[in-house]
């Protein structure tokens, strides 16, 4: 059985004195370690935090930009497409018109010519009449 004596006062008194000891010059200070640890470490998350909404928010920005110059960009060659076909419009309708012209013109000398050479045949027809009855007379 166990004795409660001097000795077990003297052991129990030890064990406070360490224990008080341990505390102060041990486990404080590694406490204290754990402590500003901690704090190191939710302080790094913060700005690591931080910098990542930052960055996402810069992509963001980034992005939105990249989409404006993009619809800029094709509203630029969307209008300049248009510019473009108006002007073969008016340069094929240019061309057209010139080419009616010409084409009347070039119908009105053929039938200025086809006039002239129906008059010239017109008084000789009689003549090359009488050739052609006279040799189918002839022969």
């Amino acid at each position: 059985m166990i004795d409660l004596n001097a000795t077990f006062f003297v052991q129990l008194v030890n064990f406070v004195l360490i224990l008080i000891l341990l505390n102060v010059i041990l486990i404080g200070p590694i406490r204290k370690i754990l402590k500003k640890r901690a704090e190191f470490v939710a302080s790094q998350m913060e700005g690591i935090e931080s910098f990542a909404s930052s960055a996402d928010a810069k992509l963001k920005d980034y992005e939105l930009s990249l989409d404006a110059a993009r619809a800029a960009a094709t509203a630029g060659r969307m209008a300049m497409k248009a510019e473009g076909q108006a002007k073969e419009k008016d340069l094929l309708e240019a061309a057209g018109a010139e080419a009616a012209s010409k084409l009347q013109a070039a119908r009105a000398e053929i039938s200025a010519q086809s006039a002239a050479a129906k008059k010239a045949l017109e008084g000789k027809v009689s003549g090359l009449a009488s050739k052609a009855v006279a040799k189918v007379l002839a022969a």
